[in-house]
């Protein structure tokens, strides 16, 4: 394991070095112990990389890795890549699977170099481009069916994946950097041999709808790769060759990976480090209603970013929205704790003022979700999922308006009724929960 490393920012394309870190590890557990260098500390655009290390000459202390470079670490994808190439029996650390990633293809502005030596750790990965992706799915896919015995096609499996930067953040789906049409940086997400249904179609739908209802997600296009679907995604932590700093939700809320987790826990985050904290307010009121509609139910705080722009952090675009058929399935992250589809449209009503929202506006905000998220069977046939596999999402998504019921779905018959019983207006004495900010004034719009 490495004991320390220097790391770099990426600033508008140009490399400035941040400060240096050194970790300590007793048995499997990492301490680390960051110091900012005097240069970066006198710069007027400096910023704290992670709230856990505010900007000082001091030293910050954090167990395991801080935040922020455990999203630039890599995914459940990339953990198993690096494990099944790891050598010898001596286990590996969270510092092991962070320097394993592609420079190329780590996510967000962080680099990270060892001692002495100009050259970034895991720099000789070459992105491929879109005409490789039927060479990659056929790596992803031995993977996949790999046992516990690692065989010589598997660990060629293995060594491709990892050469291409298939370790970036999503999640355990299979996936490999690529570079698209424009030249672009993009994970190609592959299907996986077990899955029950269309997930790469169904994904794309799901961020189609997201688009429809008003959300910002990544661009992106479905290709077919011997007649199974290839989803394609544009980086939106690139800009050019530009890199642009990435902090994930769970960092800036300072909670915990298997954590419990309720969306006001990133409105307080948002009121804290958010450049722009009505709109983000607001924009992360409008997700959730988009995901309880699609009942998009993996919404971990892995799953919520923010991006850096020279007045701070903003929310990124929303990603890895799928829909999940199981109406009983509770959603990860709590809506002011309701976790089920039958209550968390209530409960965003019952939130909506910590956004910034009345329940007059959430209430309209719903329907108009609920208009746009209804076509899903248009979308989902655009995208090639047949009828027999849109059956399977029948009882989770959206049915059409009917006539009289201004938009609303079959799911949500007391929106107008609940709207009755919230205040119209924050009242001076309500209670909020600790570090939540007070409910915004005016017009809600995105």
């Amino acid at each position: 394991m490495d004991s320390q490393l220097e790391v770099d920012l990426d600033v508008g394309g140009q490399a400035v070095h941040v400060g240096t870190a050194h970790f300590t590890r007793r048995g499997r557990a990492v301490t680390t112990t960051f110091t900012y260098s005097p240069g970066y500390l006198a710069r007027r655009d400096a910023y704290a990389i992670d709230p856990a290390l505010p900007l000082d000459a001091g030293r910050g202390h954090t167990t395991g890795l801080p935040g922020a470079f455990a999203d630039s670490a890599p995914d459940r994808w990339g953990r198993r890549l690096i494990e099944k190439a790891w050598p010898g029996p001596a286990s590996i650390s969270e510092v092991d699977y962070l320097v394993g990633v592609s420079d190329h293809s780590r996510q967000g502005a962080l680099r990270y170099r060892r001692p002495d030596s100009p050259a970034y750790v895991a720099d000789g990965h070459e992105i491929p481009r879109l005409v490789d992706l039927g060479r990659l799915l056929h790596a992803s896919d031995q993977l996949a069916a790999a046992g516990r015995h690692h065989d010589t096609d598997e660990m060629h499996a293995v060594r491709e994946l990892l050469d291409v930067g298939g370790t970036t953040l999503g999640g355990a789906r299979p996936k490999a950097s690529v570079i698209d049409a424009d030249g672009c940086l993009s994970i190609a997400k592959f299907p996986h041999p077990g899955d029950e249904w269309d997930v790469m179609a169904w994904e794309k739908t799901a961020l189609d709808l997201a688009e429809r209802a008003g959300l910002q997600v990544p661009s992106r296009h479905l290709t077919k790769v011997d007649g199974r679907s290839v989803l394609i995604l544009r980086r939106f932590d690139r800009d050019g060759t530009a890199r642009r700093g990435y902090a994930s939700a769970m960092t800036l809320t300072g909670l915990t990976d298997g954590g419990s987790a309720d969306y006001l826990d990133l409105a307080a985050a948002i009121a804290d480090h958010s450049t722009r904290p009505d709109a983000d307010l607001a924009g992360v009121w409008h997700r959730m209603a988009v995901f309880s509609a699609i009942h998009n139910i993996d919404d971990h705080f892995r799953n919520h970013g923010f991006l850096h722009s020279p007045g701070g952090w903003e929310l990124a675009p929303a990603f890895d929205v799928n829909p999940n058929p199981d109406p009983n399935k509770s959603r990860v992250t709590s809506i002011g704790g309701a976790t089920s589809s039958g209550e968390e449209r209530d409960a965003l009503l019952e939130v909506a003022p910590y956004f910034g929202l009345t329940a007059d506006q959430g209430v309209e905000v719903l329907a108009e979700v609920t208009a746009a998220t209804a076509s899903w069977r248009a979308v989902a046939s655009s995208n090639g999922i047949p009828e027999h596999e849109q059956r399977l999402f029948n009882d989770v998504l959206p049915s059409p308006p009917t006539r009289g019921s201004a938009g609303h779905s079959r799911r949500s018959p007391t929106l107008q009724a609940a709207s009755l019983h919230l205040p119209k207006t924050p009242v001076e004495n309500e209670t909020r929960p600790p570090g939540t900010p007070p409910p915004a004034s005016g017009r809600f719009g995105f």
